[in-house]
């Protein structure tokens, strides 16, 4: 892990106009898959299409973080605050401070903010050192200066479960679909839409996790399966709110329902951007026909950053919550 760090410090947080450079999170989902075999060929292939980092701007401050948040400009200003945070404090700690802070920006890349910080926090739970802490800084700038809040903000807890709360979302019509390029360019569509804007109060995040957050990606991964109606976007609607199952432990008690809240929002929105009618999450009568190791062997093989990231995910999943709609939307992703 810490040598796959090394060979990807010099490069930046994205490429090729906005695309999420996928490097330390891939890394960490092939090591949490058990292939550290794979780890080091894998990176001396992906790098070769990455970008070296950005340069700092003007320090953050206390009294100027809000004005810098969603800032793309700022991303090494973000790095550094970040690093000097984590020099002062144990990361546990930074982690419970900024998460309910970033919480409502979640939309942050593509939700690729979150769910770098996810593997970061991942990697840290298993080992402590400073390369994996500068990955944790480095993971938070991205979220922080890609920061992106979508329309409605959590007030009132509703009373339904992810699951039920499904139901109720009105997809935004085709004719609203004008935007094409990054999630985050797609998911501006959502602006001025008023159903969208009520979505994140239909829940009840009040009842906590584990229950909240594992309906919430077993959801996720039944929308993923199905075939029918699905789209690629949903997958990250599973990686998305997994990571946020890694990072809750940290969350301070208090802050729990707003963060369960805006996961529900964030994962709401792809439903409602992407979805096409009569589009359910689909459970499977059986969870998959691979093993665990095969799973892992073939999200290997295919070298594709996405399918590794999935799989790892979905394990993981597995593990906390045994549902059947995570192996079934790894073995469909894989084949």
């Amino acid at each position: 892990m810490d040598e796959a760090l090394t060979m990807l410090a010099p490069y930046g947080p994205s490429f090729r106009g906005g695309l999420s450079n996928h490097g330390p999170m891939t890394v960490e989902a092939l090591v949490g898959l058990g292939r550290e075999d794979a780890v080091l060929p894998w990176v001396e292939r992906y790098r070769k299409r990455l970008e070296a980092r950005p340069s700092t701007t003007r320090r953050i401050t206390l009294e100027t973080w809000r004005e810098a948040l969603g800032k793309g400009s700022r991303n090494r200003d973000w790095d550094e605050w970040f690093a000097n945070e984590l020099a002062e404090a144990d990361w546990r700690d930074v982690l419970g401070v900024w998460m309910p802070r970033l919480a409502p920006g979640m939309a942050a890349a593509g939700l690729h903010g979150v769910i770098r910080v996810g593997h970061a926090v991942s990697s840290l739970k298993v080992k402590e050192s400073a390369l994996r802490l500068d990955e944790l800084a480095r993971a938070l700038g991205y979220y922080a200066s890609q920061y992106l809040a979508l329309p409605g903000e959590y007030s009132a807890p509703g009373k339904l479960a992810p699951s039920s709360a499904l139901g109720q979302l009105a997809l935004l019509p085709n004719s609203q679909r004008r935007t094409r390029g990054l999630i985050t360019s797609e998911l501006g569509d959502l602006v001025g839409y008023e159903p969208f804007t009520e979505a994140i109060d239909l829940v009840d995040p009040a009842q906590g996790s584990p229950t909240f957050l594992a309906d919430l990606v077993a959801t996720s991964a039944g929308l993923l399966i199905n075939t029918e109606s699905s789209s690629f976007e949903f997958l990250h609607g599973v990686t998305g709110a997994g990571a946020v199952s890694e990072i809750y432990p940290y969350v301070p008690e208090a802050e729990r329902a707003l963060v369960l809240a805006y996961t529900w929002q964030v994962t709401a929105s792809l439903f409602v951007r992407y979805g096409k009618p009569k589009l359910v999450a689909v459970v499977p009568a059986a969870a998959s026909q691979l093993s665990l190791e095969a799973l892992a062997k073939l999200a290997v093989e295919s070298g594709d950053e996405h399918t590794i990231k999935l799989v790892c995910a979905c394990t993981r999943e597995w593990a906390r919550n045994p549902d059947p709609r995570f192996l079934a939307a790894a073995q469909d992703r894989v084949q």
